[in-house]
This record gives structure tokens, sequence and C-alpha cells, in this order.
């Protein structure tokens, strides 16, 4: 059996187990599975990719990390550190779409910027995030939505079944870190939802860039 999708069916065995442990109190179980998804995707990029790119695989390690310190999300040092992981994570996405993505498509470019300063605008006032965390909440909103916009440039670049799983997953992002935001700061029971869409934002874009050759 192809060594790809043994890791994907290992991968989806985990994610379900998961999050069916979301549903109930947090245990050791559910802490090894969680740490357990990144490194599963990245085995998947690693053993499929025509051409492995070295930001990519950093991209996911500071995802591990986030989800790592996201454990401990209740505690302000934790979150903290999970959201500059998280960060990180997407500047090095962002360093791999820009390098793939040109020529630009200005007047999509343009447009995209707009629409994502209104949705940034709207998720920041309705999460109402505490005095300490805004100018993070507002640093780590550009960054994620600067990737999502280079995403569409990549898959505007790209038409075929990698630029769109690039930019599909870049929206899964968006919004697994919006419901993360509400459940965060508005007490939001949105856990499986949240995981289950960053679980397919970050197989769905390693897929995409996986079948670069």
């Amino acid at each position: 059996m192809d060594l790809k999708l043994i890791f994907l069916v290992i991968l989806g065995v985990v994610s379900i187990v998961y999050l069916i442990t979301l549903f109930f109190k947090d245990s050791i179980l559910q802490y090894i599975l969680k740490a357990c998804l990144v490194p599963l995707i990245l085995a998947v990029y690693i053993s499929g990719a025509d051409i492995i790119l070295l930001p990519i695989i950093l991209a996911l390690v500071f995802g591990w990390l986030g989800d790592v310190f996201l454990l401990k999300i209740s505690n302000l040092l934790c979150f903290r550190l999970g959201l500059a992981s998280f960060l990180l994570g997407h500047i090095f996405y962002i360093i791999t779409m820009f390098n793939h993505a040109q020529p630009f498509h200005i007047i999509v470019l343009v447009i995209s910027i707009l629409v994502a300063i209104c949705y940034g605008i709207i998720i920041f006032k309705f999460i109402q995030p505490t005095k300490e965390m805004k100018i993070p909440v507002i640093a780590y909103e550009t960054i994620l939505l600067t990737m999502a916009i280079f995403a569409l440039q990549f898959f505007l670049a790209h038409w075929s079944k990698l630029g769109a799983f690039v930019f599909v997953g870049s929206i899964f992002f968006v919004a697994s870190d919006s419901m993360l935001a509400l459940a965060t700061f508005r007490k939001k029971a949105l856990n499986v939802p949240v995981m289950f869409t960053y679980i397919a934002a970050q197989l769905l874009i390693v897929l995409g860039f996986g079948m670069m050759g």
C-alpha cells in the first residue's frame, strides 16, 4: 500500500477518535491525540510530496507547537505562545504562496484586501477581545487574512486541483480561527467545528502543495 495513503488512513482514524473525545471532558487521551494530528499531516506531506518545501515543514512545526500550547488555552501565557506559533506558521505558508503565485492578479488582490479588511473589522468587533489581547488579535487577524489573500492568488496562478486545495484550506483556516476566537473570548462551545475545520485546513493546504512538481 502507498505510504501516503497509510498515513492518510491513520490520520483519518486519529481525527475521528479525537473529535469524538471533544464531546467529553478533557482527558490524557484527548491531549495525546491532538498532539499527533499535525505530525501525521507532516508525514502525509513528506511521504507524498513530489517536491518537499522547507517553509511548509516549518509551517506545520509551528502549527504543532500552537496545538501544544493551546492544550492550556485558559492560561494567558500559553494562549499567547499558541497565537505566536500559529502566526509564524501562517507566515511560512504566506512565503510559499507568495513565491508560487506570481504574477499577481491586481484587481482580485485589491478586492480581496478590501473584503479581508471588512471581515477583520466585523470579527474583531464581534469577539470583543480583552484590552491586553487587542494588539495580538489584530496582528494575528492581519497575518491570517493575508494568508487567505495569497492563497487566492496562488489558486489563480494554478487553475488546478492543487490551487483549489490550498485556497479552500485557507478558507477553512479563517473559519477555524474565527470560531476559536469566539470560543475563547465569547465563551462559545465550538470545540468540534473548530478542530474539524483546523484539521481540514492543514491537510488541504499540505495536499495542495504536495502536488507541486
